[in-house]
Formats: structure tokens, C-alpha cells, sequence
């Protein structure tokens, strides 16, 4: 059996799902806003004003139209593909409302058996007000991480391991304890956020979640062998606080995946130093991999026309 992973074009924040060969589907992450956020409607249009200059009033709206279009509803991608799957392992990274939005939505609609969260930790206890968000999937997170069972509420760390997950060929790459810690001294989110490798057949994806390149990164070099991968999904959606030079080089995915531009705050020029591939799930669309048992990785062939080659 192979193994598949989709990576959804949701947008604001993330949405993973990956259909192991054990039959243990899992979903990392979910966004089901179909909006983008500020930062991304800012760099399309200075996109825009950059190759039309006096020009771009007339297209600014059409290219912000373009691209809320290609957003992915998780909801109606996953009944297209998987019809009524239920879910063995939900993680939802770290406390970011841009990565659990439609969670209450989620929990009613499908079985979950398994909850993955970084912790009883929850920094801003008003962050769904910082955005276009639903308290209920504020409260929905944090209902689940108090679950026994049906599903069952897992806090996992780096080096952890599980007959499950071990199974699956996941690895907990971070949090560290001391990023743990680190993320409650400095109340920044992101640094608690959950890193996963997934190995099968010799192949190798790595899920940056939104690790930070200036506490995150340097743990995981300190307390992991960080090796080359297949396929990375860029930490921090592919901006430069997710960038980390030493990690990138040793990484040196065949393909990087983000979901930004090429704006002053965005590492892809950064990436395509060390990747042989780029692409932005803003220009592709949903991409999916797939590993087959013989090592063989195919992918989606909407990725071919916009990616970007390795700068040489």
C-alpha cells in the first residue's frame, strides 16, 4: 500500500492530510476559512503593482479574486476523497486559531479516535478575536485536550515514541521541553509548535508546522539528526521566521512547498537555494504525493508549470 499525502491550499493557515498504509488517517492541522490573511493580500497586490505599476488598480481586485478562488475547503475535499473516513489522528500543531479553524465543525461531523496538541499551554486566551475566527473552535481545542477518550488527548515531544506513530514511521522533532518552556516565557505560540518526519521506504517528509528559525530550528539541530528529505512543507507557511539556513542546507528537499510569495518577508528565494523544486500552494493549488512501495514518488502534475528551480 502506499502512502499518500495531500497538502491543502487553505489559505491562511494549514491543512495536511495523509493516508498511511496502516489505514491510520491523519489529518495535521485545519483551516476552512477560504480567506487569505492580511499579509498575503498585501503581497499579491504589491505583486501586481510591481509588474503593472501605474496599471494595477485594474487588476488588483481580479488577482485577489483569482486567488481566493484556489482556496480549498478541507471539508469538501476530504467527502470528495476520503467520503465518511473517520480520522485516527487529528494533530493540531500548536495553539494558532489560523490552524484549527472549523475544529468544532470537524469533531461533529467526523469519528476521531486520536488528539494530538502541544500542550496545556493557551498564550493568549482571547487570540479568535485577533481575526475573522469562531470561538467555538477556540473552545472546541480546548475541550478536546481534556479528552480520555473518543478521541484521546496525546501531548507528544521530541524523541517521543508510540507503537502507533512508530508504526506509521512519524517522528516528534519538536517541541523540546526547553522550547516548551522557552514558548511561555516569551508567550509566542508558534515556538511550542508541533515538527514531524515521516519516513516510508526510504523516503522522507518533513512537517515544519510553524517552527521559528530563531528558537525552534536550532533545538531541533541540537536534539535531532537533521538529514535530507523529499519533501518539505515549510515551517511558518514559508516565511522568513520559519527560515533556518543550517537546517535548510542540511535538508536539501527535492521539493519545498510553502504558500507565500516572494515578498521581502517570504523565504523563498531563501529555500530555492537548497531545494531543487519550490512551489506555493498559492500558485499550484492542493498538491499530492505519493510514496509507492517500491520508493517510487509520484506527484500531482499541477505542480510542473509553476515551480521554481534551485538557484544555482
Amino acid at each position: 500500500m502506499p502512502l499518500k499525502i495531500h497538502f491543502l491550499n487553505v489559505g491562511r493557515g494549514d491543512c495536511t492530510i495523509i493516508e498511511f498504509p496502516s489505514g491510520n488517517l491523519t489529518m495535521v492541522d485545519i483551516d476552512n476559512l477560504k480567506d487569505l490573511d492580511p499579509t498575503t493580500k498585501g503581497g499579491i497586490l504589491a505583486e501586481v503593482q510591481k509588474s503593472l505599476g501605474p496599471l494595477a488598480f485594474l487588476m488588483e481586485r481580479q488577482k485577489l479574486a483569482e486567488a481566493e478562488a484556489k482556496i480549498t475547503d478541507p471539508f469538501e475535499y476530504f467527502e470528495e476523497r476520503l467520503g465518511d473516513a473517520h480520522i485516527f489522528r487529528l494533530i493540531i500543531t500548536h495553539p494558532d486559531m489560523d490552524h484549527m479553524t472549523g475544529l468544532k465543525r470537524l469533531v461533529r461531523e467526523r469519528v476521531l479516535s486520536n488528539f494530538w496538541h502541544s500542550g496545556d499551554h493557551d498564550f493568549n486566551l482571547e487570540r479568535w478575536k485577533e481575526g475573522p475566527y469562531d470561538q467555538e473552535d477556540w473552545k472546541t481545542y480546548q475541550r478536546l485536550r481534556e479528552s480520555e477518550s473518543n478521541p484521546r488527548a496525546l501531548v507528544n515531544r521530541a524523541g517521543d515514541r508510540g507503537s502507533y506513530w512508530t508504526q506509521d514511521g512519524i517522528e516528534v522533532l519538536a517541541p523540546t521541553e526547553e522550547l516548551v518552556s522557552l514558548a511561555v516565557e516569551r508567550e509566542l505560540a508558534n515556538i511550542i509548535s508541533t515538527v514531524l518526519r515521516i519516513t516510508y521506504v526510504g523516503r522522507t517528509i518533513l512537517l515544519g508546522g510553524d517552527a521559528t528559525a530563531d528558537e525552534s530550528w536550532p533545538a531541533m539541530m541540537q536534539s535531532s539528526e537533521i538529514g535530507e528529505v523529499d519533501v518539505l512543507k515549510a515551517s511558518h507557511h514559508g516565511r522568513k521566521t520559519g527560515f533556518y539556513r543550517k537546517a535548510a542546507r542540511a535538508m536539501s528537499p527535492w521539493l519545498t512547498i510553502t504558500s507565500v510569495g516572494q515578498e521581502e518577508y517570504d523565504a523563498t528565494e531563501s529555500y530555492r537555494r537548497y531545494s531543487t523544486h519550490t512551489v506555493s500552494l498559492r500558485e499550484s493549488g492542493d498538491i499530492r504525493i505519493t510514496i509507492q512501495d517500491d520508493g517510487k514518488l509520484l506527484y500531482s502534475p499541477n505542480i510542473e508549470s509553476v515551480w521554481e528551480g534551485q538557484i544555482s
